[in-house]
């Protein structure tokens, strides 16, 4: 055996052993590092389930109040004798319960929303007649956005509840949406009157939902507010433009 050939053989029972030692650390590592990522991306996983069930327990604290308010709307048109305008009323509030039990999606298209929107406020059209002036001011480049469910019905519900049912005389409620870079913003305005404390502690409480709803669906900046301009009440909501429904 020549001296090379020994010194070889050394140097492979030397270097074998410590490979293998060097081996099993490496898949030790990547062993510990797979669970982690494992374990992290289960805990993602249960933080979403969780956002979606409080989303979804915010969308149902909001839906009661329009079914109150229809009914309650349907019930001064009976008191008046009005059996034709019940009956309108009552085919435009059906189409609102079909929405409702048919809609899961976390977001959905501006027209979807608008379209139920427009039965609830059919039904104070009836209600309020030639008194109740509608005016819809939509940006071309906004109304393929995506929104929460009930966003702007809850808006339009609260400006009837806590303003235009008050106001003698005309009632205006002007609804925009428009687009801003890549922000969406939605102003729903009446023409009712100033709010009482109580009514503004009230409706903050639908505010707080909405704000905690985009929240848990946006991570980029959203925007609620309400507030008193001249004589008109504006409720304002910003979002990021969805044109997809994707988050």
């Amino acid at each position: 055996m020549t001296e090379s050939v020994f010194i070889l053989i050394i140097l492979l029972g030397i270097g074998i052993p410590i490979a293998s030692f060097a081996i099993l650390l490496l898949l030790g590592f990547f062993e510990k590092e797979f669970d982690y990522l494992e374990e992290k991306n289960r805990r993602v996983e249960i933080e979403k389930e969780l956002h979606r069930m409080e989303y979804l327990q915010l969308s149902q604290q909001i839906q009661p109040h329009f079914m109150f308010n229809s009914l309650n709307a349907m019930l001064s048109l009976s008191r008046l004798g009005r059996t034709e305008n019940v009956t309108h009323a009552l085919e435009e509030f059906s189409q609102f319960l079909r929405y409702k039990y048919q809609q899961k999606d976390l977001l959905v298209p501006f027209e979807r929303e608008k379209n139920f929107t427009s039965h609830y406020i059919a039904v104070q059209s009836i209600r309020f007649g030639g008194k109740l002036q509608i005016e819809w001011t939509i940006d071309a480049a906004a109304k393929s956005t995506y929104l929460p469910p009930y966003l702007l019905q809850t808006l339009v519900e609260n400006a009837f509840k806590h303003g235009l049912e008050k106001k003698m005389g005309e009632k205006t409620l002007h609804i925009m949406l428009f687009r801003e870079g890549n922000w969406v913003t939605l102003l729903v305005r009446d023409n009712g009157p100033r709010w009482m404390k109580e009514e503004v502690n009230e409706f903050g409480i639908g505010l707080q939902n909405i704000q905690k709803r985009l929240s848990l669906l946006f991570d980029l900046y959203t925007e609620v507010l309400l507030e008193r301009i001249a004589e008109e009440t504006i409720a304002k909501v910003v979002w990021p433009y969805t044109p997809e429904g994707k988050i």
